[in-house]
């Protein structure tokens, strides 16, 4: 299938990315809490350059300092984005019926969301591609050549792994041709090796090339698809996995916590997804000194962080996390946080007045 790779062969040194982790842990990261999040020794972020970790790993780092910073482009644009989105558009992306109707409605969301035509559609022939022109995209890292080359193939594995899991495996079987900026012998070449495509180096722009006829044919929409900042990563790293299953060593509360960021919120799911019984999840929850209940709330809450930082109300973001009653997400806030939620809210926007 294309995109399938190999997890021996599908990694990166903690090396690669070292500028990215040090401005995130200026920035007000917690590291050790990254570390944890992926299953590394806290110093390892800092100290140990040669740990080679699967791409998936990039990913869960991106979305951490992502959540943590409140810019979906987890600092790797000089602008901070804050998740917004047009209904318009993203009725469009999940209505969509065809990998055509999405490659398109993508591109357009995509550059709402970054205010700049950086993804274009071609037809032609029989092709249709999915152009990424991001030479004028404010990098912040633009002036570090080999993390520059390596952040951007890693867009666009995110990107194709975006497209396929929303088109069910059909962007997988119309895949034709990948090209990318760089040289062959640019970065250590391991990222190339994710694709079972022919790939051409030194272009102009980044190509994600599908064959015209697969284009067209019927996909079933996306209709409930999650595109938040977390629902995006958690889409993406989710399938990656699915495309190469690893032996997962990290806590089982950790990876209870990704299957509830990516939408699985009862414990039948979780249980299936882990292939176990709801009473061994229990069990195995228990011996972390934790519970299913404790983690759904805790994603609750710091959805809810998130969302009061930038402005929303104590109202929506009740419905918007899951209670269908204001008075029962206050006092939940309220029991972890110390807090109201409207008191968090004042106070944090007190707090970046004063920054």
């Amino acid at each position: 299938m294309s995109g399938s790779c190999s997890s021996d062969r599908i990694v990166f040194e903690i090396g690669q990315i070292a500028p990215i982790l040090t401005w995130a842990e200026e920035a007000g990261v917690d590291l050790d809490r990254v570390a944890g999040k992926i299953g590394v020794a806290p110093d390892a972020l800092r100290n140990a350059p040669h740990t080679r970790r699967p791409l998936t790993d990039y990913f869960r780092i991106q979305s951490e300092i992502a959540k943590s910073l409140d810019d979906l482009t987890a600092q790797l644009s000089e602008r901070k984005l804050l998740y917004q989105s047009g209904t318009f558009v993203i009725s469009q992306l999940k209505s969509a019926r065809t990998l055509q109707d999405l490659i398109r409605s993508l591109a357009s969301y995509f550059n709402m969301l970054h205010g700049g035509n950086y993804n274009l559609v071609r037809q032609s022939g029989e092709t249709l591609t999915l152009i990424l022109d991001d030479s004028k995209f404010p990098y912040r890292f633009r002036d570090n050549e080999p993390l520059l080359h390596f952040v951007r193939d890693a867009l666009l594995i995110k990107v194709y792994c975006l497209i396929d899991s929303l088109t069910g495996g059909v962007a997988s079987k119309a895949l034709t041709r990948v090209t990318l900026v760089r040289g062959r012998k640019d970065i250590e070449d391991t990222l190339t090796s994710f694709w079972e495509v022919p790939v051409q180096y030194n272009k102009t722009v980044y190509e994600l090339v599908f064959d015209y006829q697969a284009a067209c044919q019927q996909i079933a929409p996306a209709t409930n698809a999650d595109l938040s900042t977390d629902g995006i990563f958690s889409r993406v790293i989710h399938h990656l996995d699915t495309l190469e299953p690893e032996t997962d060593t990290r806590p089982f509360a950790i990876r209870t916590e990704e299957l509830i960021s990516e939408g699985l919120e009862t414990q039948q799911a979780v249980a299936s997804a882990f292939s176990i019984s709801v009473a061994t999840l229990r069990r195995r929850l228990s011996e972390e000194d934790t519970s299913f209940r404790d983690l759904v709330l805790n994603h609750r809450m710091e959805r809810a962080n998130a969302l009061l930082a930038r402005g929303t109300s104590v109202s929506e973001v009740s419905e918007l996390i899951g209670y269908s009653d204001v008075r029962a997400f206050n006092r939940a806030f309220k029991k972890m946080r110390g807090v109201s939620p409207a008191v968090f809210a004042r106070n944090d926007a007190a707090v970046n007045e004063g920054a």
